[in-house]
């Protein structure tokens, strides 16, 4: 199992816990000997991409469903593809007394190619991991592109009957926090913003909002529930900025004290707002980082405090799930503690001057 790279979803629908993994082996991956020319996309167990043996043993570890969206596809190499193409093109112009070959010709030899190479090339095996919590209908992937999604969307849909909410900036704001993200008003920290240009997103906000609380020495935040430990968080770089506006819409900056250089300190007086940054979250002790993006809060590259790997694997995952949930509801928390602030007329409008009076003055290290 590995779901280093994640986002969040929920379900629109009440998922019925005893139906959906008998749906789910009904819309296995076909056996890849009916490959032809057109992918093979279906459910796999976790064990390997091809593994139709979807059931409770294969599939069920504590309270998590474990499975991958599997694809089976032929492909031909692109450097393949184009030295059998360049050969049919030298043979056609040799018979046909010719220095050149046509468009209509070139698509034409390009498709003949197609159609008698790729039946012979192997199998192409990819998927997507799935980690389904079936007590708090939450669904956990490591599809990031919105081929991916719109692949995962349809196939669950198709098998659940339900369709997947994003937990996204505005998502998170309505299903977690009953927060309407078109309703905020756009919001300008920047004293030398004059509004004609301003990024409106929460999540965009919200993470400005965290650079600010950190860089300012104030870093800590207290997380709501009995016994709760206090989430300690520092950032760090990559970092990337966004205003799409005029000039560069988007700085990227790597190596270094990334948030403590001029150039971002320039990004934010200039009206941009911080889209991506590596969190690092202290709980009780424990600490996780990831590289963590706006507006879709997609997670990556996430290390946990260590796990005992020397057991079954239905073991590990659910110790890892655990892990990864703890990380991802602190910083769901954290979106909270912004979120009614940010709803609070008096608390944000005194949030706003304080970000406006430090902003000018923010440290930086040439």
């Amino acid at each position: 199992m590995n779901l280093t790279s994640f986002r969040v979803f929920q379900f629109d629908a009440k998922l019925d816990p005893a139906e959906v993994l008998p749906a789910l082996a009904e819309n296995a991956i076909p056996p890849v000997e009916m490959l032809h020319d057109q992918p093979l996309v279906g459910w796999a167990a976790p064990r390997f991409l091809l593994d139709r043996d979807i059931s409770d043993e294969t599939c069920h570890a504590g309270s998590f469903l474990h499975l991958f969206l599997a694809k089976a596809q032929r492909k031909i190499p692109s450097s393949l593809l184009n030295a059998y193409c360049r050969m049919e093109e030298i043979a056609y112009m040799k018979e046909q007394g010719k220095n050149y070959v046509n468009r209509a010709t070139r698509r034409q030899i390009k498709e003949s190619v197609v159609k008698r190479v790729l039946p012979k090339m192997p199998p192409a095996l990819s998927g997507n991991e799935v980690a389904v919590d079936l007590k708090r209908s939450l669904l956990y992937t490591d599809a990031k592109t919105d081929a991916q999604l719109d692949a995962l969307s349809a196939a669950f849909a198709q098998a659940a009957h339900t369709a997947l909410v994003p937990l996204d900036a505005a998502g998170a704001a309505e299903r977690l926090f009953n927060v309407r993200a078109d309703e905020l008003a756009p919001v300008s920290y920047t004293p030398e913003n004059n509004g004609d240009f301003v990024v409106n997103d929460p999540g965009l906000d919200f993470f400005t909002w965290l650079a600010w609380r950190f860089l300012s020495g104030d870093g800590s935040f207290p997380l709501p529930g009995a016994g709760a430990p206090r989430a300690d968080i520092v950032l760090d770089g990559p970092v990337s900025l966004l205003l799409e506006a005029q000039g560069a819409f988007q700085t990227s900056l790597r190596h270094g004290t990334p948030l403590l250089s001029r150039e971002c300190k320039t990004a934010l007086l200039g009206g941009k707002k911080i889209a991506s940054f590596k969190l690092l979250l202290t709980l009780g002790g424990e600490t996780w980082t990831a590289l963590v993006s706006a507006p879709s809060f997609t997670f990556s590259g996430l290390k946990t405090p260590p796990v005992e790997k020397d057991r079954d694997d239905a073991a590990v995952f659910v110790d890892r799930m655990r892990l990864l949930q703890e990380f991802s509801d602190a910083f769901y928390a954290l979106y909270g503690v912004f979120l009614r602030e940010r709803t609070d007329p008096e608390a944000w409008r005194k949030t706003l001057a304080a970000v406006a009076k430090w902003m000018p003055s923010m440290e930086v290290k040439a």
